[in-house]
């Protein structure tokens, strides 16, 4: 982890309000794992605290970013333009573990703009699987209408299988991701493989995958937190979770949790 300073090499809307954003950083290319974070300097003038944006994906020497603006720190990052100077703290935080992965479903669970850490997440599991490993990639993207679904083209790059779950039934599974993983789940004898789920988005969401995945005790879960940070180094406390081991720092001993202890 180290304070840097980082050129943007570009910037631009994909969807309304919803914005990637791309940063030159060889150190934190090399260093960063999926599900960690940049706390990121949005401003010198008008916002004092830090935005935590989780790394989207690394091409060569480029970090991705994706957001949506929600308030006025993401607002001024969305006016940026090619060649700023960004002060950025990272990469932070504990990532997803893929160790048990080489041998296994993988499933990869998005609820909106929770799919903004597991692009780079789907990159390391098909490095896996091209190592002579027997796995099945598959991502499952919710979201509020077909207009609002994100990075089906990255996880097409990356050969996973797509499903995606709409509130209003516009595309794909008409209800909500956790609807849709309890069917995709039923038609899997889980007894026979190692299912790993990996899965970022609201917290409410956390808990609904948890009642689904209950009958299946051999599933692994991770579940990576949106959460307002303050300090971003473990300092502060402002990010702090209520969990069955006790009060977590979401910045520090996350934003990966495993979901027994959620």
């Amino acid at each position: 982890m180290k304070q840097l300073k980082v050129k943007t090499a570009f910037i631009k809307e994909i969807k309304p309000d919803v914005f990637l954003i791309g940063l030159d950083s060889g150190y934190i290319a090399k260093t960063a794992k999926p599900g960690q974070f940049l706390h990121i300097k949005v401003d010198e003038k008008n916002t004092i605290l830090r935005r935590p944006l989780s790394i989207h994906k690394i091409d060569k020497n480029l970090i991705y970013i994706l957001f949506r603006v929600r308030g006025r720190g993401t607002k001024i990052l969305s006016g940026k333009t090619k060649g700023n100077i960004i002060d950025v703290i990272g990469p932070l935080g504990n990532g997803f573990n893929t160790l048990t992965s080489s041998r296994a479903l993988n499933i990869l669970v998005a609820g909106g703009m929770g799919v903004a850490p597991l692009v780079f997440l789907g990159k390391k599991l098909t490095e896996i699987k091209n190592q002579k490993s027997k796995c099945k990639n598959l991502v499952l993207l919710g979201a509020k209408s077909k207009k609002e679904v994100l990075a089906e083209k990255e996880f097409k790059k990356l050969r996973f299988e797509i499903n995606i779950a709409t509130d209003d039934g516009s595309r794909g599974f008409k209800g909500n991701v956790a609807e849709l993983l309890k069917k995709i789940l039923s038609t899997y004898q889980h007894d026979n493989i190692s299912t790993n789920i990996y899965a970022c988005g609201p917290k409410e969401m956390f808990y609904e995958i948890k009642k689904v995945i209950a009958k299946y005790p051999s599933i692994q879960a991770q579940v990576s937190f949106e959460q307002f940070m303050g300090c971003g180094l473990g300092i502060c406390y402002g990010c702090v979770i209520e969990t069955k081991e006790g009060y977590k720092k979401v910045c520090k001993d996350g934003p990966v949790f495993d979901l027994k202890i959620i």
